[in-house]
């Protein structure tokens, strides 16, 4: 870790982002502690994974972690459990995981209700402390795909194949489009 002067950094900012590229975190120290960490994409991409894994980790503690019945078997009866999971997410107060998580804004709630009613295959839905709702798929090749929907119109959507390869894109948050995915996902 490097600590740089920002004034350094706006003179000789190649020179930074060089030493961020390479590995090194470059820290610049603003008034009243809100300083700046430079990385380079890799070092974000992999501490985005860990938080992924500690999100995950957190929403097994939090006890928002009930499984729902096999996706293809029982749609209506998936799709009733996680609406009333949803009602769950729904009462979660400012605070829920024990490290300052938002509650889940309310017209976020109606967005992903109106959501669950469309979507042909339903995901298994968890709150995150980035105040969205994750949807997560698990097909039989093994693969993994978790689709975030917070407040834009994009959704954030995450694939870990079976083989350990990692895929990332942003879709149309509305049903249509999540639903071409997940029955590509499914294929």
């Amino acid at each position: 870790m490097i600590i740089a002067k920002q004034m350094d950094v706006r003179s000789n900012i190649k020179k930074y982002f060089d030493m961020a590229y390479n590995g090194e975190a470059v820290v610049v120290p603003r008034k009243e502690n809100k300083n700046i960490v430079i990385i380079s994409e890799t070092m974000y991409n992999e501490m985005m994974s860990r938080k992924r894994v500690t999100e995950y980790a957190e929403r097994i503690a939090s006890g928002v972690m009930e499984k729902a019945a096999p996706k293809r078997e029982r749609p209506s009866d998936v799709r009733s459990f996680n609406l009333g999971k949803l009602e769950k997410i729904a009462a979660l107060a400012n605070g829920w995981n024990g490290n300052g998580a938002p509650a889940i804004p309310k017209e976020l709630v109606e967005r992903v209700r109106r959501l669950l009613h469309a979507l042909t295959i339903q995901p298994e839905i968890f709150p995150t402390a980035l105040c969205s709702i994750q949807f997560e798929y698990d097909n039989t090749r093994r693969d993994h795909m978790e689709i975030e929907i917070g407040a834009g119109e994009e959704a954030e959507v995450f694939i870990v194949r079976y083989d350990g390869t990692e895929y990332f894109e942003s879709v149309s948050a509305d049903p249509d489009a999540i639903n071409e995915l997940v029955g590509d996902f499914y294929g």
